[in-house]
């Protein structure tokens, strides 16, 4: 279903290319008070409105013909700012290494002296107002070592990128500051040559904590058939070192219902070989939708505690058509059309109705 990838091979080319395919990078922070950002630039994102649903049909997209940029800024676990941009199709770089553009965004990746360094500038047109959403995310740690990870070709290899790290995030609205933070972060990438929902799984959970000294990640895929999930756990040590770890299996508790129609358990607990490996409690429900929840979690490991993000994604739920209506009032496409409710769903929390009423006033209500 998913393979670990090695950080010595760049993301292949060919992705951009693989009808239904995907590639994306991930990066985030997060402050022990639940206050953090969460940055994706992507090629075919599974998420955009028509994707998956055009695979479904036989005639897929490729990844280049649907960049976007998300990004989304929290306090306490509650969404302050949030924008999911597509833009037009166009030329990812050959390597996907180095400088890449998406619209007037600019991402810099760099690996140098076993340091990892993320430097991203953002620049996105807002819906319902003139001004733009422009700013900064920088991170840098301890890069993953390359070992640990697959060099073959898999339908889907993720494949992270940093131990330890520290990051700072700065937003702004027409020059105006609306979001500044700092704390540990991560940086991963993802890239699969078929659809997310063809991989055979009906459900993962995957969340990372920034523990002292090392970082941990843990993945679990329920597969479409069978009841067992797969469980992945990974820590990379503050020299770089990547430690999988073996024998793991999960203790689900209560599930709970969220708005969008999706179950989550109070808590998993992982074990290696009988023994106690990792606790993780979800605090708070940050981001809610009809195939994938974001969600402030703590994990514990040894009487330690740790701040993190999770996720929980059902790839079969994506992009189905009673939903897609409710995801496009989300997502902002720069060459349009776009939904008349738009602006009540992005941008800054604060203002979000009065750029609605402008956006209808000026344009008559129409997307």
């Amino acid at each position: 279903m998913i393979e670990i990838g090695s950080t010595c091979r760049e993301m292949d080319p060919g992705l951009f290319r693989a009808p239904g395919g995907f590639a994306w990078w991930y990066a985030d922070l997060v402050t022990p008070e639940g206050d953090g950002l969460v940055l994706i630039w992507s090629y075919g994102l599974p998420f955009l409105p028509g994707y998956a649903d055009a695979a479904r049909r036989g005639a897929p997209q490729r990844p280049a013909e649907r960049p976007g940029v998300n990004v989304v800024a929290y306090r306490r676990g509650r969404p302050v700012v949030y924008l999911l941009q597509e833009y037009p199709a166009a030329e990812p770089p050959t390597d996907a290494s180095g400088t890449q553009r998406i619209g007037d965004c600019v991402f810099i990746r760099s690996v140098r002296d076993g340091r990892c360094t993320l430097h991203a500038e953002l620049d996105c047109p807002l819906p319902g107002t003139s001004g733009r959403l422009t700013g900064t995310v920088r991170i840098e740690g301890v890069a993953r070592a390359p070992d640990g990870g697959s060099t073959l070709d898999f339908p889907h290899l993720w494949t992270p990128l940093t131990g330890p790290a520290e990051g700072t995030a700065s937003l702004r609205v027409g020059g105006r500051e609306v979001f500044r933070a700092s704390g540990r972060a991560y940086h991963d990438r993802n890239g699969g040559r078929i659809p997310l929902h063809a991989l055979g799984i009906r459900c993962w959970m995957w969340g990372r904590f920034p523990f002292a000294g090392r970082e941990v990640v843990y993945y679990l895929l329920c597969p479409e058939q069978g009841t067992e999930p797969e469980c992945i756990g990974l820590v990379v040590h503050g020299d770089g070192r990547t430690e999988r770890v073996d024998g793991l299996s999960a203790e689900l508790g209560r599930e709970r219902w969220t708005f969008g129609g999706l179950q989550r358990p109070e808590w998993i607990r992982l074990a290696v070989r009988g023994e106690p490996w990792l606790e993780v409690r979800h605090r708070t429900v940050a981001d809610v939708g009809p195939f994938y929840l974001r969600l402030l979690s703590e994990g514990e490991m040894r009487g330690e505690r740790a701040t993190g993000w999770g996720e929980l994604c059902v790839p079969g739920r994506v992009d189905l058509p009673r939903h897609r209506p409710f995801v496009r009032m989300r997502v902002h496409r720069v060459a349009g059309p776009n939904s008349p409710w738009l602006p009540l769903f992005t941008g800054p929390r604060q203002g979000r109705l009065i750029r609605l009423l402008r956006h209808a006033l000026s344009r008559g209500g129409a997307a």
